[in-house]
């Protein structure tokens, strides 16, 4: 991709990074991505993690992007309860990525992503919201775990099945051909 293709304004720059993202079938951590109806600057998808304890649900998110992106970063809400140091309560998420001192607006959202789901599979203490939590992880892993796997049984969405991912694929094109 051409640096000027990176620098486009922030609807065309979002339409072609979403037809990117939607045309990926490989990434099978990150599903069920949709932008918001009327409003291209509001996604959601579902984080589907790999690593336990995580990889036992699923966690909704939601993507805001503000009206001048990509000269500054996007933000991002679990919007499924997770016991995760990176995340805080309210389900922001601390990458540093994502800190205006550190965003490049060459920096593609599906790259984002990957940030995002490598600190969800593999906490960043270093970077915890909160850090007793931090603690833990590095302290007592085995609490930890315990803790997240009962985070994750108890508020974790359900893993969707092949075919609702497929039936949520055709209703996901019936709606972005009406846009």
């Amino acid at each position: 991709m051409a640096k000027e293709e990176l620098l486009m304004e922030g609807p065309k720059r979002l339409n072609h990074e979403l037809a990117l993202m939607l045309e990926d079938t490989k990434n099978l951590q990150f599903r069920n991505l949709m932008p918001e109806t009327n409003n291209l600057f509001k996604w959601t998808a579902l984080l589907m993690p790999e690593t336990p304890p995580y990889d036992k649900g699923a966690f909704k998110l939601e993507i805001d992007f503000p009206q001048d992106y990509p000269f500054k970063p996007p933000r991002f809400h679990i919007n499924t309860k997770i016991y995760h140091p990176n995340v805080n309560e309210r389900g922001q998420v601390c990458m540093p990525i994502l800190e205006a001192e550190h965003w490049l607006p060459t920096a593609r959202i599906d790259q984002v992503l990957m940030v995002l789901l490598a600190t969800i599979n593999t906490p960043q203490v270093e970077n915890a919201w909160n850090m007793d939590m931090g603690g833990e992880y590095l302290n007592d892993p085995k609490r930890f775990q315990k803790m997240a796997e009962a985070w994750v049984q108890k508020y974790g969405e359900p893993r969707p099945t092949e075919q609702e991912l497929a039936k949520f694929a055709r209703k996901r094109k019936k709606m972005m051909a009406k846009n």
